[in-house]
């Protein structure tokens, strides 16, 4: 099971990558940026959801 560090280093390269797919998108002009923001937004609120459900199993099963 990995540590407390390695799944806050996985949140944070999650959100990096939302932050640089919108960067990229916006300075493309690929798409729209209300369209970038709902995109980026929903990847980010799935990934913040995953992490914290997964982050209090790992500490209630450490804490057993």
């Amino acid at each position: 099971m990995p540590s407390a560090q390695s799944l806050a280093m996985t949140l944070l390269a999650i959100l990096g990558f939302c932050v640089m797919l919108a960067l990229g998108a916006f300075v493309g002009k690929k798409i729209t940026p209300g369209k970038l923001v709902m995109y980026a937004g929903v990847l980010a609120l799935i990934s913040v959801v995953c992490f914290t459900v997964y982050a209090a199993y790992y500490f209630i099963a450490r804490a057993s």
